[in-house]
């Protein structure tokens, strides 16, 4: 019996576990659906499911919305064809369900709040209203004829025992899963969480804090149980009948800091300096023993009657939606009373959040139309032109799919019509454990789902290895200096010196000029140059032996020449780069670099677990170059890489607009003018993405000086106090799998992950399973964790930048104690539009339905309406939209495609989302 019991509760914490927040140490940041646990719902369910679980928010308020709909961003046809689409029934006659929605959505209905409609009834907006005799007697009749409301007695959202277990508990995690910060560490740790903090209390002098009875004792008493006895002996003792819902509450009302102890129990790699023990069983055997060591009187959570309040809003809103409707007292104080109770019912059901329900879809079909339309329309163009010569590109470079790349690759293509551009996904098919010569631990570079089989490392060239040997020493010779000046900050008189001492170097130009970022980078840069000048190194890829790997298994250090013509093979055929290939192909890793931001990794690649992707651009380039690689390519796959094309890889930091370019002395020296040449194109495409960049930073000014806001991105990138260095993702709203030539010319506002595909050349669809089960994840992830920080950024993201306090390097608390805040900050996320993501991608419907029906985890987020989808035939131009579980033809709107000379004319001195247009420039240089 105790056996299955003990079952039964490993049972329920493991499914419980999944309604944690998934995110990792801070480190290694990894967007996903905020909402995993409820992808088995369908996306309207999930969220009102996901609102009453957490207690959040599942849409934007419906003020917002209105304001939406005042400013035009949503347009009375789009809520037309929203309610179009919803199921219709009579109410009354000449009203039915959809008419009187579209009243009370517009003009529209108050929202009143049981806590104060009573207030507004007697002095507010409601007793305005009720000035004139006609209302005051439609409102008399609807209090006199509504429906009695049944007691409810509503939970107080504080429960009292979380003010004395929060303090106490926060305090243990955040010592407990340090990673080296805290001054005085958690001592036996190594027994685990559970005997940690028993071995801790049981110090002689352990003073718990007020608020608690007895709890040393409690927790001595425990000494011969296990984290599962534990728990199912304070379930006991608290009288607990439902034990999955308390224990949800339990897990929840700390979330953030269970959540990272789940995730780190199942993924221990994912913070490489705790080498310890960590078990979610053992954090509720902890809490649930603090919670039973609480005053009873904290226990109990206070409730309160709402009833009374509760008919009067209700009243209230059916007196606003009959208003509306224009139906005047002497009308509804005729209405038989079932007319009438079915008329109550329909204005009840349409409450506040299915009125934002409907407000959000016409918000999404409104950004569908403003996507589909110029694309659909510019395809159906590019059709009727003359099929263009093709020739050989002067360059081709490829980016990852992330959407802040779309503006660097329409800037490359503007000022280099020659030159053509691809997208995929940034770890470039290359899943490895890289280790870098600067790396204290490798870490894998490949998405979260992927677990690498292969092991990279940088060597240093054999001439050059001294040159490491000193940056070590430079870097051993530093830590120590900074060590000292750490600890010396510890004591508050020689903590105030420094202070006093570096304000008081601020308040001269000179040395403030010195220490500013412009001039510090090239200084450092400098002095690094003449003294410590950078090794040469090169990555060993080539298989050699089985070496050890992770805690989970051994890896492959390199790989064979058949897993590189797999590889390389892979990316270039699934980007559809069959032919034509240029002298120079660049390989563009990606990531972001700032000073002072806890959420860094949020900017990374997603592609490569949130980290770095500069070595998996490398490594695929090394590879590619590769003879016996480039041979069995072309036996194989018959895919023929001229002899005379050479890969380069690279590196963009989309923070400060840096590109860096590997191995270039391993560059033939006939190459050297093709690399020149495309180097330049790419420093001037850099500085024209800056500016773009720029017109969303209102300290930027309208400066039209490309080069200045290269200066001032790069500047944001080193301030010390800059909230803002990089919106990141915020502006993602659109997925475009297809070839490039299909929206060449459009400017797409950084809005736009492109993949790079070609279903002309994939005719089983292999690529597109490809290519749609790593983006969709990936895009997904990003674009719904976005949405919801957005929606309800305290309950969903991690609100406001401003007071957050890193804590052990796992994460960010509020102050000083606080629970670990989980998602987005305010500043990364001010300027999104939440909505789902709408991929459009350039195939048949048909074969779009294949594909994702042969992925259990796509066919999910499709039926279930997570993500939004498209078709764009890719020979006749013509698009399909899933709704519903089928595809229905759409027609672009009749309005003309906006034109533009550059994509500076169209862009300069705006801050706000900018439509689609078309740019001569680019689209004039088509090849």
């Amino acid at each position: 019996m105790k056996h299955d019991r003990r079952e039964h509760l490993e049972h329920v914490v493991g499914h419980l576990a999944h309604y944690l927040p998934a995110q990792g140490p801070i480190g290694v940041f990894i967007h996903h659906n905020t909402l995993h646990a409820f992808e088995h719902l369908t996306f309207e369910d999930g969220v009102v499911e996901a609102a009453k679980v957490y207690g959040t928010e599942p849409y934007m308020s419906e003020a917002a919305y209105r304001r939406d709909l005042e400013r035009g961003r949503i347009q009375v046809r789009d809520l037309d064809l929203v309610l179009s689409e919803e199921p219709n029934a009579p109410i009354i006659e000449a009203v039915d369900r959809r008419t009187l929605r579209k009243a009370m959505l517009m003009p529209g209905v108050r929202e009143f709040e049981p806590e104060t409609v009573a207030w507004r009834l007697a002095e507010g907006d409601l007793a305005v209203s009720l000035r004139l005799p006609p209302a005051q007697n439609l409102f008399e009749i609807c209090q006199r004829r509504a429906a009695d409301v049944a007691t409810v007695n509503e939970p107080m959202t504080n429960r009292p025992v979380d003010n004395v277990v929060h303090p106490l508990l926060i305090r243990l995690c955040a010592n407990y899963l340090d990673q080296g910060v805290a001054y005085w560490p958690m001592p036996e740790r190594e027994f685990g969480f559970l005997g940690a903090v028993r071995r801790l209390t049981a110090q002689p002098l352990f003073l718990a804090p007020a608020g608690f009875s007895g709890v040393g004792e409690r927790f001595r008493r425990q000494v011969s149980l296990d984290a599962v006895d534990v728990v199912l002996t304070q379930l006991v003792e608290l009288e607990v009948d439902d034990f999955e819902e308390f224990l949800r509450g339990e897990m929840l009302a700390l979330g953030g800091w269970a959540g990272l102890i789940y995730r780190l129990q199942e993924e221990p790699e994912l913070a490489p300096y705790l080498h310890l023990p960590v078990s979610l069983m053992d954090y509720l055997a902890v809490r649930l023993t603090l919670v039973a060591s609480a005053a009873p009187e904290a226990i109990a959570p206070a409730v309160r009657p709402i009833a009374e309040a509760l008919r009067l809003a209700r009243v209230a809103t059916l007196f606003d939606a009959l208003a509306a409707l224009n139906l005047s007292a002497e009308r509804v104080g005729k209405l038989p009373d079932a007319e009438f109770r079915l008329l109550e019912r329909e204005v009840a059901a349409c409450h506040s959040l299915e009125r934002r329900r409907l407000f959000h879809l016409a918000y999404e079909r409104r950004h569908e139309i403003s996507i589909l339309s110029p694309i659909g329309r510019h395809r159906q163009d590019s059709l009727r032109l003359p099929p263009a010569v093709e020739s050989r590109p002067t360059a081709q470079v490829f980016f990852c799919i992330d959407e802040r790349e779309e503006s660097t690759r329409r800037h490359l293509e503007e000022v280099a019509p020659m030159v053509r551009t691809f997208g995929a996904a940034g770890f470039f098919g290359v899943a490895m454990h890289f280790t870098g010569t600067d790396d204290a631990h490798g870490a894998p570079l490949c998405p979260v789902v992927m677990k690498p089989a292969h092991a990279v490392e940088e060597e240093a060239h054999r001439d050059d290895e001294h040159l490491l040997g000193l940056r070590k020493w430079r870097r051993r010779i530093w830590s120590r200096v900074a060590h000292q000046l750490y600890v010396s900050s510890r004591s508050l008189v020689r903590g105030w010196v420094s202070t006093a001492v570096l304000g008081t170097i601020s308040l001269f130009p000179l040395m403030t000029r010195v220490l500013a970022p412009r001039t510090a980078g090239r200084l450092r840069a400098k002095l690094n140059d003449a003294f410590f000048p950078e090794p040469r190194t090169a990555l060993a890829f080539e298989r050699q032996e089985r070496v050890g790997g992770d805690a989970h298994h051994e890896l492959d250090l390199g790989f064979t020449v058949q897993e590189k013509i797999d590889r390389v093979g892979g990316v270039l055929r699934g980007a559809g780069l069959v032919r034509n290939f240029a002298r120079m192909v660049v390989v563009l890793g990606h990531g972001s670099t700032s000073l002072n931001n806890p959420h860094e990794s949020a900017h990374d690649c997603g592609a490569c677990g949130g980290r770095r992707g500069g070595p998996n651009g490398r490594l695929f380039a090394a590879m590619a170059n590769h003879p016996s690689v480039r041979a069995g390519l072309r036996e194989q796959v018959s895919l023929d890489i001229p002899e005379d094309t050479w890969f380069l890889g690279g590196y963009h930091d989309t923070c400060n607009d840096v590109v860096d370019i590997y191995d270039l002395d391993m560059l033939p020296v006939t190459h050297q003018g093709d690399y020149q040449q495309v180097r330049g194109q790419l420093d001037r495409a850099r500085a024209l993405d800056a500016h773009e960049r720029s017109r969303r930073f209102e300290a930027f000014g309208d400066s039209t000086d490309a080069n200045l806001a290269l200066i001032h991105v790069e500047e944001r990138a080193e301030h010390l106090a800059q909230p803002r260095p990089e919106y990141g993702h915020c502006t993602n709203a659109v997925c475009y799998v297809g070839r490039r030539d299909s929206v060449r010319g459009l400017f797409l506002d950084r809005r736009a992950f492109l993949v790079s595909y070609d279903a002309t050349v994939d005719p089983d669809d292999t690529f597109l399973k490809r290519q749609l089960g790593a983006v969709i994840l990936v895009c997904s992830g990003i674009s719904l964790e976005y949405y919801f920080s957005f929606v309800d950024n305290e309950g969903y993201g991690c609100g406001t930048k401003l007071p957050h306090n890193v804590t052990g390097l796992v994460g960010v608390m509020n102050g000083q104690s606080s629970d670990l805040r989980t998602g987005l900050p305010w500043q990364m996320v001010e300027i999104h539009e939440p909505v789902r993501i709408l991929f459009v991608i350039e195939t048949t419907a048909e074969r779009l339905e294949a594909t994702l029906m042969s992925n259990a985890y796509n066919a999910n987020l499709a039926k279930n309406r997570w993500i939004r989808l498209a078709t764009l035939d890719p020979e006749t131009g013509k698009m399909h939209v899933r709704r519903n579980h089928e595809y229905v033809p759409y027609e672009p709107e009749p309005t003309p495609l906006p034109v533009a000379a550059s994509s500076r004319e169209w862009y300069q001195g705006k801050l706000e989302h900018l439509p689609i247009a078309r740019i001569e420039r680019v689209s004039a240089g088509k090849i």
